[in-house]
């Protein structure tokens, strides 16, 4: 990649010698592969790579900057795997899978912005594009599959469904390459039918306005056919997408992992100002006791002097009852009497 010669200087004052050199093989990308993740340079190599993709205009060509980068991080991953370093293999392969997403998410955006009026020269340049994507997921695939081979037993399953997914992945755009082919083809001969029935009517030629006029009708039922099936081989290309979108990707994982922290630091923290609060109001208490006994026996004699009211308040409240019952007795004398004899059988 380009920027490699951005950071060469750097590689070499830190390793004290030139960059590793990999053999070319078939179905490799280890020559691809920039910065790997054991070096400290590596979160450099991956800055650089998203200030590329934030230059580069137009949602076509960034799918295709990030299909690159993509490439560079399984070519990594290639590598970590060759020398047996598996965490860092798993954790380039991690950033595989999440760059070559990005890559299909702008081209199905690139796809979903080209309509019929949509310049000829940048509908062939959308079918580079994706030409060029499938060429390198193809190449891809091959590379995922001599991994696996060599990885350790507890990172081939994780491989596996990585090739699963773009395996699916690589036949949706490929088929959608081949309608998108048929459709250019169909819209340039309607195009140039539509031409040279102008030039017929224009010379009057009515033999020729009329054989002109019935190829255009067939090629303008050719084109609609075309587009209906350019239109479904998108939408698959769409459905598969959001089907493997179903397992969330370590960056999304990672951001409602942070979330979740970040709402308990702070529940937390409140609860911890809450427990400070107390024990702060305790200590000031315990240090008004010490630096001023006077206001403390203040504060002491406002209690006891509240309890006392409080206790007077209950006693009084006993009295007024008390005389209440009382006064009830005085006021009806015979039935306190008669109360204390027996029952009226002489029975006392």
């Amino acid at each position: 990649m380009k920027k490699l010669a951005i950071i060469m200087a750097l590689a070499v004052a830190i390793s004290g010698g030139g960059v590793k050199a990999f053999a070319e093989e078939t179905a490799s990308l280890s020559s691809e592969a920039g910065i790997t993740p054991d070096s400290i340079l590596y979160p450099i190599d991956k800055a650089l790579d998203s200030l590329e993709v934030t230059f580069t205009s137009g949602d076509a060509d960034k799918a295709e900057v990030l299909t690159e980068i993509a490439a560079e991080r399984l070519g990594e991953s290639e590598v970590m795997t060759e020398e047996g370093k598996t965490e860092e293999a798993q954790e380039a392969l991690e950033s595989y899978t999440e760059t070559i997403g990005e890559a299909q998410d702008k081209l199905e955006t690139a796809e979903t912005e080209a309509k019929d009026e949509t310049d000829k020269n940048e509908l062939e340049d959308l079918q580079k594009v994706e030409e060029a994507i499938n060429e390198k997921q193809e190449t891809s695939l091959e590379v995922l599959a001599a991994i696996q081979d060599k990885a350790p037993e507890t990172a081939k399953e994780t491989i596996a469904k990585v090739i699963a997914m773009q395996t699916a992945k690589k036949e949706a755009v490929a088929n959608m390459v081949q309608e998108r082919h048929e459709y250019n083809a169909a819209k340039e001969q309607y195009n140039a039918l539509k031409e040279q029935l102008e030039a017929a009517k224009e010379a009057g030629d009515a033999e020729a306005i009329a054989k002109l006029e019935a190829e255009l009708k067939t090629q303008e039922e050719t084109l609609a056919t075309s587009k209906e099936d350019l239109k479904k081989a998108v939408e698959a290309k769409k459905a598969v997408n959001k089907e493997f979108k179903v397992g969330e990707s370590k960056k999304e994982e990672k951001k409602k992992a942070d979330k979740k922290e970040a709402a308990n630091k702070e529940e937390n923290a409140e609860q911890n100002a809450g427990i400070i609060n107390e024990e702060s109001k305790e200590v000031n208490q315990e240090q008004t006791k010490t630096s001023n006994p006077g206001q403390a026996k203040k504060e002491e004699k406002n209690k006891e002097s509240k309890k006392s009211e409080e206790v007077k308040k209950v006693e009084n409240k006993k009295e007024e009852v008390k005389k209440s019952e009382e006064g009830k007795k005085t006021e009806n004398p015979g039935k306190a009497e008669n109360s204390g004899k027996g029952n009226g059988n002489g029975k006392k």
